[in-house]
Formats: structure tokens, C-alpha cells, sequence
């Protein structure tokens, strides 16, 4: 899931990331480290509806043993991103797979990545302004 994630999202967008970046001190590994354009890192984790319980998909009163270890090692890869001034952002795969254009337009946001296209039309609107010498 993760690499079709990159490909069709981070490849598009042409950021920099860095695929299963590790947190050493906590032995634990996120699924991207991504350099946005404005600098710094946002830490990325793509979490499957069914293994990380998304309530969409899973009944959260009625979770398996494994289920519940997955939702105590993220909480706690989250506290870890808090403590080091590290963004985290979580995609569920239900999002990617039924509102891929949302989860691109939430991507844009928060990686300040500029929509190239809107750009050439901003720029085409501007007044311009000969100076002459």
C-alpha cells in the first residue's frame, strides 16, 4: 500500500521523502518522512482501515488482540513525533481508496506544495507593468 501511496501521490506532487524512516530511540518505523518545500518534516503514515481499526471498518468495541497492540504502538509513535516538534499525518486507506482527491488536496495543504497549474493562471491574471528606463 505504501509504495502505490508514493506513486500516486508523492511522485506526483514531487516532494522529497524518505520510505520507512526510522525512530531509533523508539525502535519503531513511519511509513514516510516527507521534506516539504517550506522546509522541515512531516512524518506520514498510511493506516489500513482493518489493522489500525478505523472505525469505518471495524467495530471499536470488538477488537482483536492485535488491533488493539497496533492502536497502543501508534498512539505511542504519535507521542514520540510530539515530543521531537515532528507533524505527523495519518491517511486511512479507506480515504485513499474512495476520495483519492481529497487526500491529494489535504496532501497540497499540508506539504505547501502550489498547485502548478493555478499558479500560470494566477500569474496570467496579474497586471503588468512596463518600466520603462
Amino acid at each position: 500500500m505504501e509504495q502505490d501511496f508514493a506513486e500516486q501521490f508523492l511522485d506526483k506532487l514531487g516532494v522529497k521523502y524518505v520510505w520507512q524512516f526510522e525512530a531509533k530511540d523508539i525502535g519503531r518505523f513511519y511509513d514516510f518522512a516527507i521534506y516539504p518545500q517550506g522546509g522541515g518534516m512531516i512524518l506520514l503514515e498510511i493506516d489500513g482501515g482493518y489493522y489500525h481499526s478505523d472505525p469505518r471498518v471495524v467495530d471499536e468495541n470488538n477488537l482483536s488482540p492485535m488491533q488493539k497492540k497496533n492502536k497502543r504502538v501508534d498512539e505511542h509513535k504519535n507521542e514520540w513525533a510530539l515530543m521531537h516538534g515532528i507533524p505527523i499525518m495519518r491517511i486511512w486507506e479507506y480515504d485513499i481508496r474512495h476520495d483519492p482527491s481529497g487526500v491529494m488536496k489535504e496532501l497540497k495543504e499540508r506539504l505547501y506544495v502550489e498547485d502548478k497549474i493555478q499558479t500560470k493562471i494566477n500569474d496570467k491574471n496579474k497586471r503588468h507593468r512596463n518600466i520603462l528606463k
